[in-house]
């Protein structure tokens, strides 16, 4: 396992625990609930492999806008116009296209999954990008029939392995118990890697923890460690 070839997470106390990083080729769900920074942790991950390495990358987003995106992310120290990354992220706004289907009702005739196929080859093909980052599963799902899940969430995974990429699918998790990290229950069983972001409340206080659920081919830490944004290093960190 210390010869494979891994992409840091530039999280502090992660790679440390975590035999350097993310394999490359895998493909990882990112889950946990509404405000657990998921969408922030995964830009970083993509951002910092970019900046900081020999890599490129490209973030598909189906419900923030691309604008948006970019605003908040900028708000946190990570501009994807900074000319060190500006050509090596490209941000992908499905949004658009969604709101154009609905409201010409061609949504529902639509086969998303093998238009989404479609494009990442293309996207992979013209631009040539090694990482994928996309937000989120839960958002995609609502626009495709999914008659049988494991089957298509397979059919998604094994297009995205075939491209060679390292992918984050984000998913967003409801309930407390823990026990499910994708709306389907199949999404951490098809997947190589689960990191699970978490909330936790005492009395007034939020605080926000990580844990590594599963990531094949590495030895990697267990529990839940508390993470934070370092503003001044424009990362995050793990205790």
């Amino acid at each position: 396992m210390s010869d494979v070839n891994r992409i840091p997470t530039h999280i502090e106390g992660l790679d440390e625990n975590m035999q350097g990083g993310i394999p490359k080729k895998h493909i990882c769900i990112v889950a946990g609930a509404s405000g657990a920074m998921k969408s922030s942790l995964t830009f970083s991950l993509l951002y910092n492999s970019v900046l900081y390495g020999d890599t490129s990358g490209i973030y598909v987003t189906l419900e923030q806008g691309k604008e948006s995106l970019k605003s908040h992310m900028s708000n946190m120290g990570m501009n994807v116009e900074d000319a060190r990354v500006r050509n090596r992220i490209a941000i992908i706004d499905l949004a658009d296209l969604r709101v154009q289907l609905d409201e010409q009702g061609m949504s529902d005739r639509v086969d998303w999954m093998g238009q989404l196929i479609k494009q990442l080859t293309s996207y992979r093909n013209s631009i040539g990008f090694e990482v994928l980052v996309f937000d989120s599963l839960g958002a995609f799902f609502t626009l495709t029939k999914m008659e049988n899940p494991r089957d298509e969430i397979f059919r998604l995974f094994e297009a995205v392995r075939r491209l060679n990429l390292t992918a984050f699918f984000i998913c967003e998790m409801t309930g407390d118990d823990h026990k499910q990290f994708g709306e389907y229950g199949v999404e951490d069983y098809l997947s190589d890697g689960v990191l699970h972001l978490v909330m936790e409340r005492e009395g007034d206080d939020v605080k926000r923890k990580l844990g590594v659920v599963k990531m094949r081919h590495t030895n990697h830490m267990l529990g839940y460690k508390p993470f934070w944004w370092k503003e001044d290093e424009q990362r995050f960190s793990v205790l």
